[in-house]
């Protein structure tokens, strides 16, 4: 299900531009859910990849993906179909900016390239990106005070909005790419899946938990990333045998 149609006039009302700010796209016909300081926007993050072999989940796309996903749409909505086309914009934005290089680095270390056949895990973002799915613990963009929401500040599973978020999106999503191995980015969204996992709700069988955020901002990233770097490769070379 699309809820892509509910916002499609009022993306064809957006200027085509290069980048977007926020009193762009921050705005009431783009407002998914909004409790006090805490507001979630809809944005085009609704491809699901079914056939995928790799879910690299992260907690909720930040503005910076957010504006790239819109961009794309803007540019390209009427030129292809829905589906190509949300596809193609969750493409572009996930994990985009100087996060994506980091988190490319991280995954070819521990050698999931080779376990895939491809050269590099930056071509999961071009034209092998149909081993991909990429998707987030919080579907759409979620922010407090208008800034990038952080995943702990409230907690996921305290917070109403976010709860069912998890429950009416995240679960369904990643019931449809059962199969394939899940990446969780960063201790918050490890802590998702693990509670989803003991409840059943989950059935993936293979999952990186502890996986580091490729935030630059993590500061723990490449120490996290180095003392679980050896169990990461035993257990995609047990999933991928």
């Amino acid at each position: 299900m699309f809820f892509f149609e509910n916002y499609e006039q009022s993306i064809l009302k957006l200027p085509i531009k290069e980048t977007y700010d926020k009193e762009d796209l921050m705005t009431d016909e783009f407002m998914y859910e909004k409790d006090n300081k805490l507001e979630v926007f809809w944005a085009p993050f609704e491809s699901i990849n079914r056939d995928a072999q790799v879910i690299m989940l992260g907690i909720t796309p930040g503005w910076t993906q957010m504006q790239l996903a819109y961009n794309y749409v803007r540019k390209n909505i009427g030129g292809e179909k829905t589906d190509v086309l949300l596809r193609n914009a969750k493409r572009e934005a996930s994990f985009g900016g100087v996060i994506r290089k980091n988190l490319i680095d991280m995954l070819d270390g521990i050698e999931l390239n080779k376990h895939l056949n491809i050269n590099s895990c930056a071509e999961l973002y071009g034209e092998k990106n149909h081993l991909l799915h990429s998707a987030s613990a919080l579907r759409y963009p979620v922010f407090i005070n208008r800034k990038n929401y952080t995943g702990s500040s409230p907690s996921m599973f305290k917070h109403r909005v976010l709860l069912q978020m998890i429950h009416e999106l995240l679960v369904p999503e990643l019931s449809e790419v059962k199969e394939a191995v899940i990446i969780p980015a960063g201790k918050a969204v490890s802590e998702v899946v693990r509670r989803l996992t003991e409840e059943g709700q989950i059935r993936n069988q293979t999952i990186l938990y502890n996986f580091p955020h490729p935030s630059g901002a993590n500061g723990h990233r490449k120490k996290q990333y180095e003392e679980n770097k050896g169990y990461f490769k035993e257990m995609l070379n047990t999933h991928f045998s």
